[in-house]
């Protein structure tokens, strides 16, 4: 069963991809207001050092993801490959 719909993703899943998008969006927000707030055009390195770990985390939750899909796609197509080629053998040694 493939997972293509948010209504099909148990609450891990949607847990992760909530928090990474919240994630993303607070880490860019906290860097615009850091241009904002006085000394006016200067963010500060915490600020910066926040965003990194936002993006970060962002990019692990998403890439990992993606990643073990694609895995899962591909092991379940070699283990569908492989059984068809041992029924075909089987029906043609009988």
């Amino acid at each position: 069963m493939e997972k293509n719909k948010w209504a099909d993703l148990n609450i891990k899943e949607k847990t992760a991809i909530i928090t990474a998008i919240a994630a993303f969006v607070v880490g860019w927000g906290l860097t615009i207001s850091g241009f904002i707030v006085p000394p006016m055009g200067e963010v500060a390195d915490s600020v910066l050092w926040i965003l990194g770990q936002a993006l970060i985390y962002s990019a692990s939750v998403f890439g990992i993801t993606s990643y073990f899909t694609t895995e899962q796609k591909k092991l379940r197509k070699e283990i569908r490959d492989y059984l068809d080629e041992t029924i075909v053998e089987k029906n043609i040694h009988q």
